[in-house]
């Protein structure tokens, strides 16, 4: 049901949006919505799912869809249960200057202007500010300083494109992006007992790479690659990645869109809501 909700945000935050997209999707999530408060569901996750349908039916009619079969089917919900809604669902708007202001501040407030971007500008792609950022992470810290980070840069439009197809989660917008960074882990520098580490190691080098990206303005997306281990020998062979390496994380490089732009809220959880104090 969450990955089903974001979807319809990420929908909302496209620049090239189909009118009245993801209608069965969002009816069967509704229906879903139902099932899971009749077996004692989170009654405050199903108010913040509803706050992202209501901004897409929203979203949709101001295009001009006709959403009154999703409004009555979510009314039947909300009249069945005291659901508090928050409004936190659906989409931003930004726009570049306002984001050129924050780039130089503090990190209490860089940290939060940077967002998954799925709408990008035409201008042209400075490589030099990617190396620059890849420059900036060399610091990354790692288990025992492994170091295992293993990253692979695209900027050839069939090679990058390629992969983005291969990753398959960013249909409708891939098109757009000028560069694609494929962060992968190279096994070999860890034993039998640390499998996972690579993981972890990858994970803290790519969360640095997108604040060094977004540090030097530039717009970007992290993708996926949880995929099954067919999927992931497919985009190994496909790209030429090594035996001994294994896909982290995919990010979409792209330029900032001039003026505004939209993007998924995206709500998170306050961090009281998963933290224990001993």
């Amino acid at each position: 049901m969450m990955i089903a909700a974001h979807s319809l945000e990420k929908g909302m935050s496209i620049g090239r949006v189909k009118v009245g997209f993801g209608k069965n999707k969002a009816l069967a999530l509704i229906e879903d919505l139902k099932y899971y408060m009749t077996i004692g569901g989170d009654i405050s996750f199903v108010g913040n799912v509803c706050s992202i349908l209501l901004s897409y039916i929203k979203f949709n009619e101001e295009l001009g869809a006709d959403m009154s079969d999703v409004k009555f089917s979510l009314d039947e919900l909300s009249s069945i249960y005291p659901l508090s809604v928050s409004p936190n669902g659906g989409v931003l708007v930004q726009s570049d200057l306002e984001i050129k202001k924050t780039l130089d501040s503090s990190f209490d407030i860089f940290s939060q202007s940077r967002f998954s971007i799925r709408d990008f500008g035409n201008d042209p792609l400075n490589l030099e500010l990617v190396k620059k950022s890849l420059k900036l992470c060399e610091r990354t810290p790692s288990a025992c300083n492994r170091q295992s980070w293993r990253i692979h840069v695209y900027t050839d439009k069939n090679e990058r494109e390629k992969l983005f197809s291969l990753q398959g989660g960013c249909k409708g917008f891939f098109e757009e992006m000028q560069c694609a960074i494929l962060i992968c882990g190279d096994m070999s520098l860890y034993n039998i007992n640390e499998i996972h580490q690579v993981y972890v190691d990858g994970g803290l080098y790519a969360m640095n790479l997108l604040y060094a990206l977004h540090y030097h303005g530039l717009a970007t997306i992290p993708l996926t690659m949880g995929h099954k281990a067919r999927k992931i020998k497919d985009i190994k062979r496909s790209m030429s990645i090594g035996d001994q390496e294994v896909p982290i994380l995919l990010i979409g490089v792209g330029t900032c869109k001039h003026g505004t732009y939209r993007v998924a809220v995206s709500h998170r959880y306050d961090f009281n809501k998963y933290t224990t104090f001993q």
